[in-house]
Parts: structure tokens; sequence; C-alpha cells
């Protein structure tokens, strides 16, 4: 599989589709780093050459890079407020695509999960990737959507407008739109796609057009202005359609991480054959299993459920439908149906005026709406099996009535074909000759964690039963904590550490990790599961010490011997440019940086185009960014004397903390 975007702004795009679309890509502005004490696998998006791209549109992800995983299995999910809207699994393969979820190729969504439903991906959820567990990066699909086809404007036949909505989070200082039509080849513009940066109108560096991309409120437009008018036709008339597209992160090399494309016109669910449906065309969701207890007499029922699993995102459950279909016919072929519907909260109904001499088939089916699931099927007592009076067996085991059991664990069982209910809170489990309302199903063993007195009873198919009463107590735990943790190692990065070592031993079930500072605790300790994690967050130039302690079921060991000292790096930040503008007597240069209070500089290019260090065109320091946005911005504006006598042509951005952005073409005005 190849790519269908990659990071890079000199990458291409191979297409998929001759359907005409339009596209956004839209990032959402990172927020703040996280506190001390943020696990490595917590959320960002992942690091060039790996990358996550997200189609909302099209339901449709695609996992880039990832080589040091080749042949893993990678866990895809998206979810919505923290539940799990869609997931799926896929094996990496080599290459620059790892592998793609709901896209020709690739896997279905509910691959090796489950989750068999094809999630309807909306602005704000998040698809992240796994290995082991441990999260590898996501990216957040953003609040942004081109609102309208590309047009011509009335009298103006070399211009063309691309038109969208920007929502609260997207930093616009990081997007670029794009018109793509294989027709351009052939034409002037040499290529198959046109593009707009922010900013005003500017040259394309292979000629042909000007393009320029301005934001007003929460609208975008990107303008084109060709030099020959029939270039602008094709480009309006684009089978492949206009894209906006925007990133999470760039870093230093300029690589776009954290991709969100929005495709207007695209038709979202199953990307092919034999994948499952979006949430609003599943059907409603069956129940889990069923089981029913004829009463002493015959013509009443007893009938419980477990109550069907409704997957995140997909309509809720309203209601079930209980009937019992008699199983002789009658001289016509008809069945007698009796039955019940309840609300969604229901799990048992008592159905009644059944014949007692009549076997019964049970039906219980799960209501969405006008949707009803396929039925969960049980087969009560035959006509013939009714006469039987023999009363059934119930064993426990542990099963001592006349004294206090020790155990973790209850087993029950009885005769084929037989169910069994149980209750623990000290309430009957029968009531009358039907299950009790509190009685649960019993299908696995009963653990136990605290003194408990269990009541059960056993069923036949007939509606013969048995009871059973004894109770229980968990054995003391006298697993000692865990030893020490003693080979740990770790690394310095970016205002960051990262940490890792092995089990002390068997039983583990969590660690902590401190960070000190000449002896005394910083921050509060990071609790995970796996056997590393990541610090963020802390002091550049200073030196920490960390300590890590094990627990299991007695509770947390001794810390280590402190680990250290690891020294975090300075944080090398992003800059951008917005904005470049001259005319004689006035100079101006506007954008972002992710560090608030770092130093920017405007330095103009050399003759072979690289940055001139030696020679500075205005300096200031970055400040808090309006929210919602995050990180800083500046503003550089030299007049009269000051003002550079020509327009620089090119220049560049270049913060003290390391980030450097351009060349940028300075525009007049």
């Amino acid at each position: 599989m190849r790519s269908l975007f990659r990071s890079g702004p000199s990458r291409t795009e191979t297409p998929t589709s001759r359907r005409r679309l339009v596209v956004a890509l839209v990032g959402v502005a990172l927020a703040a780093t996280a506190a001390l004490g943020a696990v490595g696998a917590s959320a960002a998006p992942p690091a060039f050459p790996n990358n996550v791209v997200v189609f909302p549109d099209r339901d449709f992800i695609t996992i880039e890079g990832y080589q040091n995983h080749i042949g893993e299995e990678g866990l895809v999910e998206v979810t919505r407020n923290g539940q799990v809207i869609g997931s799926a699994i896929g094996t990496v393969e080599e290459g620059d695509v790892a592998f793609e979820v709901n896209h020709p190729g690739g896997y279905c969504w509910g691959a090796g999960t489950g989750v068999n439903v094809t999630p309807d991906i909306r602005p704000g959820d998040k698809a992240t990737i796994s290995f082991n567990g441990i999260e590898a990066g996501d990216t957040v699909a953003a609040n942004t959507y081109v609102t309208q086809d590309a047009f011509i404007p009335a009298g103006t036949p070399n211009t063309v407008i691309v038109k969208g909505f920007v929502g609260p989070g997207v930093n616009p200082a990081q997007m670029e739109q794009r018109i793509i039509n294989p027709d351009l080849v052939d034409t002037e513009i040499g290529k198959r796609d046109i593009r707009a940066l922010p900013g005003p109108l500017t040259p394309a560096p292979r000629g042909g057009y000007s393009s320029a991309l301005t934001y007003e409120g929460d609208t975008f437009t990107a303008t084109y202005v060709f030099q020959d008018a029939a270039n602008a036709l094709i480009a309006s008339k684009s089978d492949l359609g206009e894209r906006a597209m925007s990133w999470q992160v760039e870093d230093a090399a300029g690589n776009r991480q954290g991709l969100t494309i929005a495709e207007y016109g695209e038709a979202g669910g199953p990307g092919m054959g034999g994948c499952p449906a979006g949430p609003g065309d599943l059907g409603a969701p069956k129940p889990g299993g069923a089981s029913l207890v004829r009463g002493v007499d015959k013509t009443s029922m007893s009938v419980k459920w477990t109550p069907a699993e409704v997957i995140a995102g997909t309509p809720a459950v309203t209601g079930y439908s209980v009937e019992a279909v008699a199983q002789t016919p009658s001289a016509t072929g008809e069945k007698v149906v009796v039955g019940k519907r309840t609300g969604e909260g229901a799990n048992g109904v008592i159905l009644t005026g059944l014949a007692a001499n009549e076997g019964y088939d049970v039906e219980v089916r799960s209501m969405s709406a006008d949707k009803m699931s396929a039925p969960f099927t049980v087969q009560a007592a035959t006509p013939s099996d009714l006469g039987d009076t023999t009363a059934t067996s119930l064993i426990a085991t542990p099963g001592d009535t006349a004294a206090v059991n020790i155990t973790s664990r209850i087993t029950l069982a009885s005769e084929v074909g037989a169910d069994i209910y149980y209750t623990l809170d000290g309430s009957p489990a029968v009531a009358g000759d039907l299950p009790s309302d509190k009685a649960l199903l019993y299908t696995a063993p009963i653990e136990i964690s605290q003194a408990r007195t269990l009541h059960a009873v056993a069923f036949d198919p007939a509606g013969n039963f048995e009871t059973f009463t004894a109770d229980y107590q968990p054995p003391v735990d006298t697993t000692p904590v865990p030893s020490a943790i003693t080979n740990i190692t770790g690394s310095a990065g970016q205002a960051a550490v990262t940490l890792s070592w092995a089990a002390a031993e068997t039983g583990i079930t969590g660690y902590s990790v401190q960070a000190y500072v000449d002896d005394a605790k910083v921050g509060a300790a990071v609790t995970t599961t796996a056997k590393t994690v990541t610090i963020n967050s802390l002091t550049p130039g200073t030196e920490y010490f960390f300590t890590v302690k094990a627990k299991n079921t007695a509770g947390y060991g001794p810390e280590s011997t402190p680990y250290g000292p690891l020294v975090p790096t300075r944080v090398t930040d992003t800059v951008t440019i917005s904005t470049a503008k001259w005319k004689s007597g006035d100079f101006r240069v506007t954008g972002t940086g992710s560090l608030v209070g770092a130093i920017v500089t405007v330095r103009p290019a050399t003759s072979t185009g690289a940055i001139d260090r030696t020679k500075s065109l205005g300096t200031t320091q970055t400040v808090p960014a309006a929210a919602p946005a995050t990180g800083g911005t500046y503003d550089i504006r030299l007049r009269n004397a000051n003002a550079p006598a020509t327009n620089p042509g090119k220049i560049y951005v270049e913060s003290d903390s390391g980030g450097v952005a351009g060349p940028f073409v300075v525009s007049n005005g």
C-alpha cells in the first residue's frame, strides 16, 4: 500500500477516487505541555516518520511509518468522550504505509476486536495507535471543513475561490489549501495540484498563478489568481476536488504530523465490501444470552436475559421484546405466541397464560427505536418433558453448609439443561416457584472478595428446583510486598526524561515513580502498569533523581535506590510566519511560536537562499496567543528610517530557542 497523504510540504498525494470531493485537512492546536507526571504514552501526534492520518467523512484512517514494529499487530481505536466508538487491529507492513483501516486493501473496522461498527468519525474524536497496550501516537479530528465547491466569481475569469469553516482550536498558521486536477499537468502549471498557504497573494514557485489563504472569523478563504483564465476554469472543475490541509505539529525539518482530512461530498460508512455498517445503519444489538424457568403449574414462566451491549456512538436500546412461541402448530400451521415488551432497563419478565401441556420456544430481542435485533432463542421443555417431577441437583464447590467456607471462588453445577441462579446480598434466590427478581443467572465461577452468604437455586427444564445456602469468606492474603527495583535505566530529552526497568518478580500490578531534586520530592508520583514512563515539563539544566517502587496485591514495596542524575535539555520551539509585508517606510512580519517569551529575530536570505545570521531585520519577544489558541504570537514592525529601504524578498524568522521558519516571500503593500 502507498500513502494517500504523506507528511512534509514537498510530498504528493496518490488519488483514490474519481468522484468529486472537497477535502479539508486541519490541525488542532496542541494543548499546553502536560504537568509533571504525564506518562510517555499520553496523547500526542507521533513523530516523523510515523503518522496517524484521519479522514472523518470516509471514516478512514492511515497509519504511516512504525517500521520498528514490522510484523507486529497495532490496535487503532477511535474514541469520543473517552468511549471507544470504533476499533481494528492491523499488522504493520514494510513501507511508508504500515496499514489502513476502512480503505480498499486494508482492514475493516472491527477486525480483531469484535467492535463491529464503522464509526461515524466527527470533530473532536481521537484516533490512537497502540502496540502491546502502549499508545504510540494519535490525531484528533479537527472542527473544520470546506463549505462549498470552488467557484469563479462573476467578472473575474482568472480567479478561483474556495471557502470553508474553521472552528475553535484550529491553528490557522498550520493550514494549506490545495486544488487537485491531473488536467493541470499539461498546462503551464505543470503539476496536478495548486496550493495556497496562509498570507497574502504570493506567486507560485513554478509560476502560472498566485495564491493566498486568509481568515475572517470562522471562515477561511483560499484565493487563486491565474495568468491564464483557461487554467482557472480547469481548476474550478477538478474531478478530484479542492483540499485544505492542516497539521497539529510541524517539526524542525518541516514534517507535518497529526493530519485531519475532512472531505466535502464524500460518503461515510463501510469503505469496502464485507465491512460493518455505520452506527445509523446497524440493527439493534442482540441480547447477550437468555434463560427461562417454568413454574410448577406450567402456566407461568420466568425469562431473564443479559442486556444487549451497545457500542458507543450507536443508537441506544429502547426496550426488549420477549415472546414465548408454542412448539405445537395448529391444523392451519399457526403457533400461539405469548409475549411482553419492556423498557430499556429491564432484564427479566414473567410470562403468564401459558398452556400447561404445551412446550414453548422463547425469543428475546432488543429494540432500538424502530429496529429490532435478531432473537436470542431458548427452547423450553417439550410437552413430553413437562411430566417430569424428579427434583434436580445442585452442587456447590466448596459447599460446607455447617461452617464458613474459606475460598476466593465458588463453582456451581447441576444436571444438563438446568439453569442456576444465585444471590450474594442475603436475599433468597427463589420466590415461590420462580427465580427472584434479584437472582442472577450463573454463567461462570463466582469470585469472593469479602464475607458473603450464597443463596442458589437450580431449575430443570420441567420447572423442578433445588436450593442451596452457605457462608463464604476469602482467604487471608499472605503475599509479601514486592522487593525493591534495582535495574533502572534512563535518558534525558527536551524538558523530559524516560525511565525503564524490569519487573522485580511475578505478580506485579503496577509501579510508582517519584522525582527528586536535592533530596526533595518534586511533583506527584507517576503511577503506571508499564515498565517504562516518560515524565514531561521538567526544568532544563536541573539534575533530577528518580525512584521506582512496585506494587502487588499486598501493596507497594520499598523505593529503589535513587537513579540519576538525569539533566533535561532545553526545549526547541516551533515558529511560523503568518504575514510579511513591505512598503516604503513600513516593514511588518507576524507569526506564531510554540514557546511564550522566546526572542524571535527576522533575518534576510543570502544570495543562495540560505538564512543570513549576520543580519537582523528586527527582533521581539513572543507573547501569549489569544484563547482558544495556545502558544505565543509575535508582531515585528519597523517604520520610517528603521524599515528596509527595499523589499527584502525572502526572509527567515529565528527563535533563540532553536526554531526557524522560512524562507518566506515578503509581499509588497
